[in-house]
C-alpha cells in the first residue's frame, strides 16, 4: 500500500517518535509509506528521507490554517495514497479533512489525548467527535485502556471504531558507557544525575524537578527538550540559587535518545497529564529506575506484564519528586528491582506488535 503519515509540527516528541516508527515497521513490511508535517517547527526532520512539510513554519491565525489545510489536501492529491494515518489533534482534523478533500477514503486516526471541555481544546474535541460519530475515519486507535475509557460516554457510532494499539517502544541498540554519555552531552562526572526528556511546557512540569534540586542538595538534573517553559525553567533554578545543577541539554533526537538516557542514575517524569508517556517507558525500558507522577495512566503503564510496578509513583510536586528520587538513591536493591521491572516491559510493549496492529487496520 501506499500510505501518508499526517502530523502537525516536525520535532522531537513522542507523538512524532510513534510514527516514526510505525512508519519504519510498515516500509520493513513492504509498504509506501511517508509522513507529511503541517509545518516544521524544528530541525528534527530536516535530513529524513521519508519526511516532507506543507509549511516552513507555523501557520499564524486563521488564513494560516487555511493555507495549511489547502496545501495538504493538494500534497495528498498529488501523492495519490491509499490510506492516511493522522496523529494528534489538529492533524487528525486536518488529515483527515485533506485526506478527503484530496479522496482518500481509508482513514486511521490517533487519540493522543483524552478529550477536552473547555477553549480551544475542547472545540477541537467537539470536532473529532462529530469527525467520530458520521464516519469520516474508519478507525480511531487509541494507545492504553485509561484513554480508551475516557471516551466511554461518547456515542456508540463513535466507540464502534475505536480500536486499541498500545505504543511499541524500541530496545536500546546499543551499550552506552554511563561517563562517555555524559561527556558527549556536557554532564558532569561523579554526581547523582536524574534525567528526564519531554516537551518543556507547564503540561509536562519540569518546573517540579527544578523545585526537588532545592530539598536534594547533592542532586544534579539534566533535562532534554525545547519548549515555552525553558526561560522559566532558568528564572527559577537562578531564584533558588540551584542553575548551577539544572542542565538543559536542548532538544535530543530519537537516535540518540537511549545515549541521554545512559548518562543518568534514575529517571524522573513529572508530567501532570498523559495518555501513555512514551519518553518514559523509553527510560523503564532503558534500564534506568523512574519516579513518574501518580496518574492512573501511569500506573497502567508502568506495570510489567507479572504485575511488577516499573516504577515509583508520587505526587507531581517538588515535594514528591524529591522524596522519590532520595528514595532511589538510599534503596540501591529498591532501584535494582524497579530496574528490572522496566526492562521486562519490552515484552509489553513490542514495536512489531504495534506496527502489525495498524497494518491489520490498513488492510481491513
Amino acid at each position: 500500500m501506499k500510505i501518508v503519515q499526517v502530523q502537525t509540527q516536525a520535532e522531537a516528541a513522542g507523538a512524532q517518535r510513534i510514527s516514526d516508527m510505525v512508519g519504519e515497521g510498515l516500509r520493513a513490511r513492504g509498504h509506501d509509506v511517508r509522513t507529511v508535517f503541517m509545518y516544521r517547527k524544528t530541525d528534527a526532520y530536516d535530513r529524513d528521507p521519508n519526511a516532507d512539510f506543507v509549511l516552513p513554519e507555523r501557520p499564524r491565525g486563521l488564513p494560516g490554517q487555511i493555507r495549511a489545510t489547502i496545501g495538504l489536501a493538494q500534497y495528498l492529491r498529488k501523492a495519490r495514497p491509499d490510506a492516511v494515518i493522522t496523529y494528534q489533534h489538529y492533524g487528525n482534523i486536518f488529515g483527515t479533512i485533506g485526506a478527503r478533500l484530496a479522496g482518500v477514503r481509508h482513514i486511521v486516526a490517533n487519540q493522543s489525548g483524552a478529550p477536552h471541555s473547555k477553549g480551544v481544546m475542547g472545540l477541537l474535541s467537539q470536532i473529532d467527535k462529530l469527525m467520530g460519530v458520521v464516519g469520516l475515519y474508519q478507525a480511531n486507535v487509541v494507545n492504553s485502556g485509561w484513554t480508551q475509557a475516557q471516551f466511554d460516554s461518547y456515542p456508540r457510532s463513535y466507540r464502534q471504531r475505536i480500536r486499541r494499539i498500545d505504543h511499541g517502544v524500541p530496545l536500546p541498540g546499543e551499550e552506552f558507557d554511563k561517563a562517555a554519555a555524559r561527556a558527549a552531552f556536557g554532564l558532569p562526572q561523579n554526581v547523582w544525575l536524574a534525567v528526564s526528556s519531554g516537551r518543556l511546557t507547564p503540561m509536562k512540569n519540569q518546573i517540579a524537578l527544578v523545585g526537588a534540586l532545592d530539598r536534594l542538595p547533592d542532586v544534579h538534573v539534566a533535562l532534554a527538550g525545547a519548549g515555552p517553559e525553558r526561560e522559566a525553567l532558568v528564572a527559577f533554578a537562578e531564584s533558588h540559587g540551584v542553575a548551577n545543577r539544572l542542565h538543559l541539554v536542548g532538544e535530543v533526537p530519537p537516535a540518540r535518545i537511549f545515549e541521554f538516557l545512559a548518562a543518568g542514575d534514575a529517571y524522573a517524569f513529572p508530567s501532570m497529564t498523559e495518555t501513555f508517556g512514551l519518553a518514559c517507558v523509553e527510560a523503564a525500558i532503558s534500564g534506568l529506575p523512574v519516579v513518574a507522577s501518580n496518574l492512573d495512566v501511569m500506573r497502567e503503564v508502568l506495570t510489567a506484564e507479572d504485575g511488577s510496578p516499573a516504577a515509583l509513583f508520587v505526587e507531581a510536586d517538588a515535594a514528591g519528586m524529591a522524596t522519590g528520587l532520595a528514595d532511589l538513591f538510599a534503596r540501591p536493591e529498591f532501584k535494582a528491582r524497579l530496574s528490572a521491572a522496566g526492562r521486562r516491559l519490552c515484552d509489553k510493549y513490542s514495536p512489531a506488535r504495534m506496527c502489525a496492529g495498524y497494518e491489520a487496520l490498513l488492510l481491513a
